[in-house]
């Protein structure tokens, strides 16, 4: 299947099956573990075209820049695909910290299609409003998200990701795996490890988009502005990224567990991040009915849930995803429920 819906991602797209397939342990082991992958856990062909094209145009960034802080020697940048394909099949791309950010750079993505395709009223949309607020914080930092969410659209209006993204050590070690696979050819790597080290010592995590949208989120917490309201306009535009950290802040839980109850799609989950997120019963109702259809969940259930979890399992939920992340982790391979 040719995804037509990503254009520069078409050319990443499975291959068309070839008459003869390799054979033995290699392949089979492969092959078991996709035949018996649970289909509601699998990447659609949409999902995997998009992060591999933005895997590759990250690599090819890094390796342009690698290049870039090199003494001129006529080396080339390699195809990045080719470089890609290089890099993955030493294992070097498979880290979870990356793929979680392709994959929810693809989720958000994916959301902005749905939200911009549905029919509706026409008007201004929640962050060129924010753009034009009158509090001065508030306006500066919808600003500069809308710059950085704009760095990260290539020339077809598909998402990009900066080495900034990522975290530090994620950024340094991407480097040094294409400065890596760049000398794999090279009599002296020496130039090419201090190439990747000068490439890492430019991460500046401030810059991040996450960062700029942990920005606008302070902003408007600063204002007294994250209300009921704000959340209902977020998620109205289906604005994933802003209404993570809005609803983490409400709950004061971390955006990565409050992303996971917005987009995983688990049972009970949107129900249960609103009453975290002390929302009123419409905010609720509307987060639920503006979000549940993207993983089926049924308004009408979720909406019953929200108004039947009770106090005591809410505050058992908040105390738990409130400890520290390390602690929950060993907690969970010791085999305690949480809360």
């Amino acid at each position: 299947m040719v995804p037509v819906e990503w254009p520069l991602a078409a050319l990443s797209a499975d291959r068309p099956v070839e008459p003869a397939r390799t054979r033995g342990s290699r392949r089979l082991a492969s092959v078991r573990r996709d035949f018996f992958l649970d289909p509601a856990y699998r990447l659609t062909e949409q999902e995997r075209a998009l992060m591999t094209a933005m895997l590759h145009d990250l690599v090819g960034t890094v390796a342009a820049e690698i290049l870039a802080a090199m003494p001129a020697n006529g080396t080339h940048a390699p195809d990045p695909a080719g470089l890609a394909s290089r890099l993955s099949a030493a294992g070097l791309l498979d880290r979870l910290d990356f793929v979680d950010l392709l994959l929810q750079r693809a989720d958000e993505h994916r959301i902005v299609t749905v939200f911009s395709g549905r029919a509706g009223p026409r008007r201004l949309s929640l962050l060129p409003t924010l753009v034009g607020d009158d509090d001065a914080g508030v306006a500066a930092a919808a600003m500069a998200l809308v710059v950085a969410r704009g760095r990260r659209r290539d020339a077809f209006g598909q998402p990009r990701i900066e080495l900034n993204d990522l975290p530090a050590s994620e950024a340094a070690s991407l480097a040094c795996s294409v400065a890596a696979a760049l000398a794999e050819d090279s009599e002296d790597h020496t130039v090419f490890a201090s190439a990747a080290g000068t490439v890492a010592s430019g991460h500046v995590s401030g810059e991040s988009l996450q960062a700029a949208v942990a920005a606008l989120v302070d902003a408007l917490e600063v204002a007294g502005r994250i209300d009921d309201a704000m959340i209902e306009a977020a998620a109205e535009d289906g604005e994933a990224g802003l209404l993570t950290g809005l609803l983490g802040r409400r709950a004061a839980i971390s955006e990565d567990t409050a992303w996971g109850y917005l987009i995983g799609g688990q049972d009970e989950g949107l129900a249960l991040l609103a009453r975290m997120a002390g929302l009123g019963r419409p905010a609720a109702a509307r987060l639920i009915a503006e979000f549940g259809s993207l993983s089926g969940a049924a308004v009408e259930d979720e909406i019953a849930r929200f108004d039947n979890f009770s106090d005591e399992e809410v505050k058992a939920s908040l105390d738990w995803w409130r400890l520290q992340s390390d602690f929950r982790a060993a907690s969970a391979a010791l085999g305690v429920n949480r809360g």
